[in-house]
Parts: C-alpha cells; structure tokens; sequence
C-alpha cells in the first residue's frame, strides 16, 4: 500500500464506512430477529438510536485508526486493542452495572466511550428516550472519534 496514490486519509475513511455499513446491517438483522423472535420493542425515538449508533461507529472506528496507527504486527495492534477494549467492557455496565462498583470509580467509567453508548442505546430501548436525552453522548462520541481519527491519521504510517 506505500505505492498506491491513494491518500491515508481516503482509505481510512472508506474502510470506516464499509465498516459501519456492515455494522448497521448486522444490527438490523439482529433487531428483526430479536423483534421477530421476542416481541421487543423500542420505547424511544428511531432516528435518535441511529443517530447514537452513528456517533458509537465514529467513535470507536477513529479509537481503532488511533490504536492501529503505529503498529506494524497484527499481534501488535491485538495487544493494542485488548488494553483499549477490555477495560471498556468490563466497566462500562454491559454484562454488569457499573453501579456496583466502589463510588469513587463511578464518575471514571462514566467517561468511557462504551458506557455512553450503553446509557444511551439502553435509554432509548427502556425508558423511551428521545432526540435531547442522545444529544450530549452523540456529540462527545461523534468529537472522541473525530478526534481520534484525525491524531491517528497524523501517526498513521503504511507498512
């Protein structure tokens, strides 16, 4: 890829959106067969559920080009990956609540990206959230990820 006129930028971005286009038709196909299988049904708004799926695919496809910037080895940027990810999905309340964990952590995990995107996506379902409960986590995803993206973009490097 060193040879190709194709700027780092361009590929990136595809790759992101091919990405999140995947992940939108596998959560649909989830959805339907969640919705046909146990008539679950969304309490909340449509449009803000894709616009925080939308902001949860940037912000974490700019955290992957950030970690996957620099490294050369897949086994590499796996090790990178687990040390992002792990915490996230330990604490950020998807198997358990993050309630449960000593007080002093709680105002932490709030902070993290997964957790977020879990309130938001289980206000949404639960507790029929709409367009201003999802406005402030879209944003600070939507920015994490841009963020992200562009300092990975800066330190990305074709091997």
């Amino acid at each position: 890829m060193v040879a190709t006129p194709m700027k780092k930028s361009n590929w990136l971005i595809a790759m992101m959106l091919v990405r999140t286009l995947m992940n939108l038709v596998e959560a649909l196909i989830l959805f339907l067969a969640v919705w046909w299988l146990f008539d679950i049904q969304i309490q909340g708004n449509i449009g803000a559920l894709l616009t925080l799926f939308l902001a949860g695919n940037i912000a974490f496809a700019g955290i992957a080009v950030l970690v996957a910037s620099r490294t050369a080895k897949t086994e590499v940027g796996t090790g990178w990956i687990n040390a992002v990810q792990l915490p996230m999905i330990i604490l950020s309340g998807i198997f358990f609540s993050y309630h449960n964990f000593p007080e002093w952590a709680i105002g932490t995990i709030k902070v993290l990206p997964l957790t977020a995107l879990t309130d938001g996506i289980r206000s949404i379902f639960n507790e029929g959230a709409g367009w201003m409960e999802i406005l402030t986590p879209s944003i600070a995803l939507s920015a994490l990820g841009i963020l992200c993206f562009a300092v990975g973009l800066k330190w990305f490097r074709w091997y």
